[in-house]
């Protein structure tokens, strides 16, 4: 619960479960010969659920930034912790879509506006390293109806219904705006550049259960997948 409570601050970097993951891909990495030359991942794969889906995410963000490596990652109901997580209760609402458009609209603008006035050196430093993450292309493995991972449908899908405003707001989050108008940088930004997204579409099941994707395409498995690339 303490990692969990770490997730919502965006502070999970810091966490010696996180710090002791990357350290040990990296001797992995370090230990297996180059055949594959220069940013090859030595047959490295990543992956996790939940949890252990943010783990991997954070090793996967650090060997890119680091070292330039694009390990093949699967990322099983990653966690996702922002204003996008409001969508599953927003969409209880009798006006969801128009509710929904309104918070992500209204969001996206405010971020906008911060990033190009009292918060641009932050917005600049964001999209340096947003840039350096953009080539690695996760994928991930998500539900409509689970809370805990549902706001990458909906930070990849307004990211490309609001494409004017997108390229400011995605790149800026509420919790690292705050931390950097008190003189405090987060080392990586807890949103996603590009991904491969996964949607399990089906109403039967638990959706946070990782056993949902090993099903075959049925009642309980109906998958459809979407590229989403930072241009």
């Amino acid at each position: 619960m303490l990692l969990n409570l770490r997730i919502l601050l965006n502070e999970q970097h810091f966490c010696g479960r996180f710090s002791h993951a990357r350290s040990k891909v990296e001797e992995l990495l370090n230990s297996i010969p180059k055949n594959g030359g220069a940013g090859s991942s030595g047959g490295v794969w990543l992956a996790g659920h939940s949890l252990g889906a943010s783990i991997a995410l954070d090793v996967g963000r650090h060997i890119m930034t680091e070292d330039e490596l694009k390990l093949p990652t699967f990322l099983f109901n990653p966690p996702q912790v922002s204003l996008a997580s409001l969508a599953p209760a927003i969409n209880k609402l009798p006006i969801a879509e128009v509710a929904k458009k309104g918070v992500h609209a209204s969001s996206s603008a405010v971020k906008h506006v911060l990033g190009k006035t009292v918060l641009r050196p932050h917005r600049r430093n964001m999209e340096e390293k947003f840039e350096r993450l953009s080539p690695w292309v996760p994928n991930l493995y998500v539900h409509p109806r689970d809370v805990i991972c549902s706001g990458f449908i909906d930070y990849f899908e307004q990211r490309e219904r609001h494409p004017r405003l997108a390229a400011s707001a995605a790149v800026m989050s509420y919790r690292d705006m705050c931390r950097s108008a008190i003189g405090k940088q987060n080392d990586r930004p807890h949103l996603l550049p590009s991904a491969v997204l996964w949607k399990n579409q089906s109403s039967q099941g638990n959706p946070h259960e990782l056993r949902q994707w090993w099903q075959p395409q049925g009642p309980e498995l109906e998958l459809t997948s979407q590229l989403y690339k930072c241009s």
